[in-house]
């Protein structure tokens, strides 16, 4: 089964997304399971530090995104 890796990281208003304060693995059968499980982790995933998280496939490929929108982006 395919090991995805679900990364959180703060994007400033300007669209720059920073190193990913967390970095997790997520075993799932597809991308649609794996973000599933990602969105059921949202409240470990997001915090005041976070506010981007996305899935990397095991050859590195960005295959899913979720974005949190706030006036009171950092940056």
């Amino acid at each position: 089964m395919p090991i995805y890796r679900l990364r959180a990281a703060t994007r400033d208003r300007h669209g720059m997304v920073g190193v990913p304060v967390h970095d997790r693995p997520i075993e799932a059968a597809t991308v649609r399971r794996a973000a599933a499980i990602a969105l059921g982790k949202a409240d470990e995933v997001f915090s005041d530090e976070t506010n981007i998280a996305w899935l990397v496939a095991e050859d590195g490929a960005l295959v899913w995104t979720l974005r949190l929108e706030a006036e009171d982006a950092p940056g």
